[in-house]
């Protein structure tokens, strides 16, 4: 009887469960954990799509130099090196995993920053015969005026401009406007421009009747020689101008304290009629003619001379904060990538696959991902039990499992991890590959490679930003740890028979599977309005995430050439967890600030319609092209290994083998891509 567990395996086993719990502990709250440091999401997102797309480096350079050191020892025999012994690979991904560890940790010391929405102070406009101000709110928050060196030169937009009396304390100017104000306006059209003297009435003949019925001295606003003259019908008046910042506010300053006073850089003024001077003396003798209107989006107008001159409350530095963030998480993410991909090669070589019977890679990822289920909702219930700290434990936990996956890759010298003697042979001797099949497959190999970045992206678009989804769901940081156990837990029987599902169905099927449930998945979140559809969503992530990657590793496996064994399982770590994952998270972060779940739901709907577009044209370019042409004869293989396969479970009747990889001579098993 065949025994479930293998006793050589074990170690092997306890690391990728140790390696699977770390990243699970870690990945599902990273996006939780940049806003609690004070980025927004819009530089979250740059992060997010960054960080993968270099962190390609880690398995694009350690993969081939594990190969390029390997070669040539213990090649025939079990070999006495450290190459052949598979000490190289031991202690390479040891590395990685510790480096994760560090890495990952040291997120925990990005310095905090803290902006508070910007709030927008009222802006007021009085000029009278000497000069022209705007008085804008002191910035409560931290009790200052905007500041700006030299002059800022824009406009200012006005109307509800009247005559009135100013006294020292600006009371008349800083009372607020009524509907009975002599504003109402109608069209620009009556607006004039001219350098002239100051108090001219500047209407043609044909107009006078109209504004007899209107004011007859309409305020005339002057600056550095030119004149604006509003009209009562005139509804916005965009009035240009420079403004000079003023001092700092002390306390020694006479001034009022509640108010920030610019001065306009040139010279201004705002003649009062004779008239109306008469009327304001009539009122009150003690004060100063003058004219005030109303501000209108000071700080929203094209070209405001105000633009961005909201108060803000800013603790911190926000560019110090983002920029130690990103150079920490591209440092920390390189170092996963490259052990998930020297795992992935450990599992290849351990498991020792031949043709009289199938290896158990994908046995040895079930028990990694059975990590996956347990830890991420409870480092989540940690973090929600510890709202000072928040991601202290998860960030903890992630570099305790790294190191101990680490330790047992160093103390364990019996891992089978070196190059086997017999490896995918049969039972009249080892089959070597030529050079010639590398550069036949390459094709192949880059169209497989294009099929896992898509498959990638599409993975990404609704990972990468999922935890900001739950939340806006009023969603839990536990319920965010627990989206990772529903795609893991069915994940765990699906891997268990991965190998046989995988022969059975085939390769390429299973892409086209995922791409189907892709766009299940898509348009399941497109229309979720609670949290319990995003669970059932990610149940099926054992479709599009599990059964994909195993099948990648089993694919690349039989495309790959031995001797470049990491090599070819670093291809589909670049392919879908740097490339696919950095352009996933720049096609779905492109979503409204303002409405991030009604936007993000548009997003969710336009990838679901690709992917059943995808899955539609790979199904008709290989059942009806490629497969047809690459089907191998009908031959029945050898008797002795239909006996083995039969063995297996691994016949699906009469089925014809296609064309299988490093073989020139025979066929090995029922290998169908």
């Amino acid at each position: 009887m065949k025994q479930i567990v293998n006793k050589n395996l074990i170690t092997l086993k306890c690391v990728l469960f140790c390696f699977l719990s770390g990243v699970g502990c870690i990945f599902p709250f990273l996006p939780l954990h940049m806003l609690s440091v004070g980025l927004d999401k819009g530089e979250s997102r740059l992060i997010s799509a960054i960080a993968p797309c270099i962190a390609l480096l880690g398995p694009a350079v350690l993969g081939p130099l594990i190969d390029k050191l390997s070669v040539g020892r213990g090649s025939t025999g079990g070999g006495s090196g450290p190459s052949g012994s598979g000490s190289l690979l031991r202690y390479v991904t040891a590395f990685c995993l510790i480096l994760s560890a560090v890495f990952y940790t040291l997120l925990l010391a990005v310095p905090y920053t803290e902006r508070h929405e910007a709030r927008r102070p009222q802006v007021l406009f009085m000029c009278n015969a000497d000069s022209a101000y705007v008085m804008q709110e002191v910035c409560k928050e931290d009790m200052r005026c905007n500041r700006w060196s030299g002059e800022k030169t824009g406009v200012l937009a006005v109307s509800s401009c009247e005559y009135g009396c100013a006294d020292e304390n600006m009371t008349w100017v800083k009372q607020p406007f009524t509907t009975t104000s002599t504003t109402t306006t109608l069209s620009p059209m009556y607006n004039s421009v001219a350098n002239a003297t100051p108090g001219i009435e500047l209407v043609t003949e044909s107009e006078e009747v109209y504004h007899m019925n209107f004011e007859s001295r309409p305020p005339h606003l002057c600056y550095n020689g030119q004149c604006l003259v509003y009209m009562q019908h005139v509804q916005r008046l965009r009035v240009p101008l420079s403004l000079i910042a003023p001092e700092p506010l002390d306390d020694n300053s006479t001034a009022d304290s509640d108010w920030c006073t610019y001065r306009t850089a040139g010279p201004s003024k705002c003649l009062v009629p004779p008239e109306r001077l008469e009327e304001i003396n009539t009122i009150e003798s003690d004060c100063e003619p003058a004219v005030r209107c109303q501000v209108l989006d000071p700080y929203d107008e094209p070209d405001g001379v105000l633009a961005d001159a909201e108060c803000r409350l800013v603790i911190g530095d926000p560019a110090s904060t983002f920029w130690v963030y990103l150079i920490l998480r591209i440092l920390a993410d390189i170092w996963p990538t490259a052990g998930l991909a020297l795992l992935g090669a450990a599992c290849v070589i351990a498991t020792r696959e031949t043709s009289l019977g199938r290896g158990d890679v994908g046995r040895q990822l079930a028990w990694g991902t059975l990590g996956l289920a347990i830890f991420p909702p409870l480092a989540g219930l940690a973090a929600e039990n510890m709202p000072d700290n928040p991601f202290l434990v998860p960030f903890l936990l992630h570099a305790v499992f790294m190191i101990l996956g680490s330790l047992i890759l160093v103390i364990d010298k019996h891992m089978p991890l070196s190059t086997p003697e017999w490896w995918w042979h049969t039972a009249t001797g080892v089959l070597a590959m030529p050079m010639s099949a590398v550069r036949r497959y390459g094709a192949e190999t880059a169209a497989v490679f294009a099929v896992v970045v898509l498959l990638g992206t599409l993975w990404s678009g609704i990972d990468a930003y999922l935890p900001w989804t739950v939340v806006d769901l009023n969603g839990t940081v536990t319920e965010v740890g627990l989206t990772l156990t529903a795609g893991a837990l069915p994940a765990i029987p699906a891997l268990w028979w991965a190998e046989a599902v995988v022969d059975y169905i085939g390769h390429s099927n299973i892409f086209i599977t995922a791409f189907t449930f892709y766009g299940i998945r898509y348009t399941g979140l497109a229309y979720s309005n609670d949290y319990t559809w995003v669970v059932v969503c990610e149940i099926l992530e054992v479709f599009t995430l599990s059964l994909v990657w195993v099948t990648s590793v089993l694919y690349f496996r039989h495309l790959v050439p031995r001797k470049y064994t990491a090599t070819g399982q670093a291809l589909p770590v670049i392919a879908h967890f740097c490339i696919g994952r950095c352009i996933g998270a720049i096609i779905s972060g492109m979503v409204s600030m303002e409405q991030p779940l009604e936007s993000a739901r548009y997003v969710y709907r336009a990838l679901g319609v690709v992917a059943l577009l995808v899955a539609t044209v790979y199904l008709a370019l290989y059942h009806l092209l490629l497969a047809p042409r690459c089907a191998a004869p009908a031959v029945s293989p050898p008797q002795h290994l239909l006996q083995g396969l039969n063995t297996n479970g691994a016949s699906n009747g009469n089925y014809s083998p296609m064309r299988v990889y490093h073989e020139e001579r025979s066929r090995k098993g029922h290998f169908r891509y």
